[in-house]
């Protein structure tokens, strides 16, 4: 069963006007205005090739919704543009866009997928990632074989969940999710592929209920490679199957940071009731990035002890993670209304334990760490 709720990369960060020439940070300004350039996408093209002067975000604009005809003028001058500022204008177009829904950037960043050059085709794809349409999949099933960057073929791979995603909630035509399963499943069953692209081609997998999926995680979950392992945790969660549920609570106790955050995140999105006392204790973990995985699995799995904690953190958390809390109260509040997708039969916490191929009784006998 697939994760109803698939969140965006988090891994990209707009990059600040005093990094270089080609943009800078506006974005209280944006807000206020309605967002019109002062150059038509020729224009801006021609600026970018030919005057250092710094461009606002309101300027990028000329390069969201292209016409076809405009689409194919920058695609024709694309290349002169220097390489540094190419890198700049992709990545900050696709920061712009997730903080504003009037950004439209599919063509221009389909010409970014060809660059010449690997950071800008990994921005392009990056940003392309709510799109599943059939033009767009046999590129990015080319980057997965073919491109000479393992960046590139990592950033393919994740893109293709998708794909995968979109078959399991009958949004996509079947055909086009089998293909974007296929070439994960040729990255899981080939031995001499980069580590990043196996770790994204398994956590792209995990959302598919294809007989197998399973097996993989398991395999990796045992796999001597730690990102192999934390990869595994975060295919546990998308996979929404109750079955990793312990494994997940277990993981909790893990001497890896990196580990104990996945966990965290696994154990909200496969709603584990039963792991919630374990999450509480890990609200004052040593690591930031755990203590905020905590906070949004406790929004996810709800309760009356999540919900006291989350208010507590609301109110007396480091500014992070009192507006971490404040978001997970909301998914509470919206998850406990006519609104929220309920993604377990109210039984499955009665087989929160239950591990059907492993005849375990219970956590302890999964191994405890020395911390």
């Amino acid at each position: 069963m697939a994760d109803l709720n698939r969140k965006q990369p988090e891994h990209r960060q707009p990059i600040a006007a005093d990094q270089a020439s080609a943009v800078v940070d506006d974005w209280a300004e944006m807000a206020e205005e309605p967002l019109q350039s002062r150059f038509s996408p020729a224009e801006l093209v021609d600026h970018l090739i030919h005057n250092p002067a710094p461009l606002t975000g309101r300027d990028l604009f000329a390069f969201s919704d292209l016409s076809r005809a405009d689409a194919e003028t920058v695609r024709e001058s694309w290349a002169l543009i220097p390489l540094e500022r190419r890198r700049l204008v992709v990545q900050n177009l696709t920061a712009l866009a997730e903080e504003g829904i009037e950004w439209h950037l599919g063509r221009i960043l389909r010409i970014a997928l060809h660059d010449s050059d690997a950071t800008v085709r990994r921005y392009a794809i990056e940003g392309l990632w709510e799109e599943t349409t059939a033009d767009l999949l046999g590129p990015l099933v080319d980057a997965v074989r073919h491109d000479e960057d393992e960046e590139v073929r990592a950033a393919a791979a994740c893109a293709l969940g998708d794909y995968v995603l979109a078959g399991e909630l009958d949004d996509l035509d079947a055909a086009l999710a089998m293909r974007a399963e296929q070439v994960l499943l040729e990255v899981l069953r080939d031995g001499d592929e980069p580590l990043p692209v196996q770790c994204q081609a398994l956590e792209s997998i995990a959302y598919s209920g294809e007989v197998g999926v399973r097996q993989l995680i398991e395999d990796a979950y045992y796999s001597p490679h730690e990102a192999l392992r934390v990869s595994a945790l975060a295919a546990m969660g998308r996979s929404a199957d109750v079955h990793w549920r312990s494994y997940a609570r277990a993981e909790l106790q893990s001497p890896s940071a990196l580990m104990r955050a996945e966990a965290a995140r696994a154990c909200g999105e496969l709603e584990a009731h039963n792991a919630v006392d374990d999450l509480l204790l890990l609200l004052v973990d040593e690591e930031p990035s755990v203590r905020l995985a905590v906070i949004t699995a406790l929004g996810r799995i709800g309760g009356a002890e999540a919900r006291d904690a989350l208010r507590t953190m609301s109110a007396e958390g480091e500014p992070a993670e009192a507006e971490a809390a404040e978001d997970a109260l909301a998914e509470m509040i919206f998850s406990a209304g006519d609104g929220g997708i309920a993604l377990y039969d109210d039984d499955d916490a009665d087989n929160d334990w239950d591990i059907d191929r492993w005849d375990i009784d219970d956590d302890d006998e999964l191994g405890e760490y020395e911390q």
